[in-house]
């Protein structure tokens, strides 16, 4: 039995499908399908269930993988360690991070990361919905601590502040809040995220229901800007506007504490030596000022 098959077939697991693993790997189609029907010749077991549009594991295909792919991992990694290699990474990474968070500084992660590795590719997804990183084939997600039910594991790396934020405009037509419960007219993210910044940094405990509903903040903030209301957001993402005076922050002493942002990972095994660097890296610049990175 060659090695390269049991390879190949935890690469169609990850990849989702034939053609995703040819891609990534770079070889036809035809050869990983062979490669795959090798594989299970030799076991005298079906490995996946297909149809023209999808496959899945079988009980059996599930059984070899969860075995056989952290020993394949870590054979990896001992061959890049001890072989010729010298350290040199290379291969796909798939990262998934807000939508609305600031991407200058996750730019300059990938580029710099590509210019020391150019032969690891990136695949970044940015929105906020909470994606299953298994069966997405996520290697990295740059998440807010909201709850989150996927078994995973996660690195922090940075602390967010908030507060609430409105143009002088809104500030002359309406006056300044002297309480939470003054606020007339809140925009703020959805329920679930709301409900753990007010856990997490707001004194009072409880916001007014909103107004306007949104879940992006660039959005919220925008809203905030052209006089519609009081918006609840990352103080790093108002830099700019804070400096040009068209925005104002309000209730300051209410906001205590940070909110904690991280990076996830859907398991240690999958953690492959490109990702735990790209990982370090990306940690290394989120760290430096910007973003939304909390001020003290």
């Amino acid at each position: 039995m060659d090695l390269n098959t049991i390879q190949t077939f935890a690469d169609v697991v990850r990849a989702g499908g034939f053609s995703a693993a040819a891609r990534q790997s770079g070889m036809p189609r035809s050869t990983v399908s062979l490669r795959v029907r090798m594989l299970e010749e030799a076991l005298g077991v079906r490995l996946f269930k297909r149809s023209t549009r999808a496959i899945a594991l079988t009980s059996e295909g599930r059984a070899l993988f969860d075995s056989a792919g952290p020993v394949l991992d870590r054979l990896a990694e001992a061959v890049i360690a001890v072989g010729g290699v010298q350290g040199e990474l290379k291969g796909p990474i798939r990262i998934t991070a807000p939508a609305d968070f600031p991407t200058d500084g996750l730019a300059d992660a990938l580029g710099s990361f590509r210019r020391e590795h150019p032969k690891v590719s990136f695949e970044v997804i940015l929105t906020n919905a909470v994606l299953d990183l298994v069966a997405e084939n996520i290697d990295i997600a740059l998440r807010i601590g909201a709850e989150n039910q996927q078994d995973t594991v996660t690195r922090a790396v940075l602390d967010a502040a908030y507060g609430l934020f409105a143009s002088p405009a809104y500030f002359d037509a309406n006056g300044e809040p002297r309480d939470a419960n003054a606020i007339q007219t809140l925009i703020a993210p959805p329920r679930i995220l709301r409900r753990f910044i007010e856990r997490q940094v707001f004194e009072a405990r409880s916001l007014p229901d909103p107004a306007i509903e949104a879940n992006n903040f660039l959005l919220i903030r925008d809203l905030a800007v052209a006089g519609h209301g009081i918006g609840l957001l990352p103080v790093g993402l108002c830099k700019k506007e804070i400096a040009a005076g068209t925005l104002r922050q309000t209730l300051r002493s209410l906001f205590t504490g940070s909110v904690r942002m991280g990076l996830s990972f859907p398991t240690r095994s999958d953690m492959n030596a490109r990702v735990r660097a790209f990982a370090d890296h990306l940690a290394r610049r989120l760290l430096n000022p910007g973003g939304w990175q909390h001020e003290q």
